[in-house]
């Protein structure tokens, strides 16, 4: 795409439409930037720190680009239930089995049954917040 700028009388010319392209849709030159150079890095930066299990987690991260009246977003994200709680982390809780199911886990190489448990907490992991260092680059 070929945008003409032209001056006339100190004043700048230009097609309003294919400067709003240019400018602000997420199709045009600087959205497309702001994918490469900014969303992309932070979502594979996302996916490779995020702990996995069962890969579910990683798979539910996403990128929306998209325009909100004349400016540019970009959203990375999960909807995972568990992804705010991978991410700030857990306090020790107690896990109840519903009636009349139990828990099963492993420990040490032995299978455990349990109406309850309790689990340690796990340690925050910043899988989103600390890669956004690489907006400034």
């Amino acid at each position: 795409m070929v945008t003409q700028f032209s001056f006339t009388q100190g004043r700048l010319n230009l097609n309003n439409a294919e400067f709003d392209q240019f400018k602000n849709s997420p199709r045009g030159e600087i959205g497309q930037n702001l994918v490469k150079k900014v969303g992309r890095p932070i979502l594979i930066a996302a996916k490779r720190d995020v702990g996995v299990d069962t890969g579910a987690l990683r798979e539910s991260i996403y990128m929306i680009h998209e325009r909100i009246g004349a400016f540019q977003q970009i959203r990375i994200g999960s909807d995972s239930d568990i992804a705010l709680l991978h991410h700030n982390g857990t306090r020790p809780h107690l896990i109840r089995a519903d009636d009349p199911q139990v828990l099963r886990f492993s420990s040490r190489g032995r299978v455990h049954y349990s109406r309850e448990v309790m689990h340690p907490g796990t340690r925050p992991n910043p899988y989103l917040s600390g890669n956004l260092y690489l907006a400034y680059v």
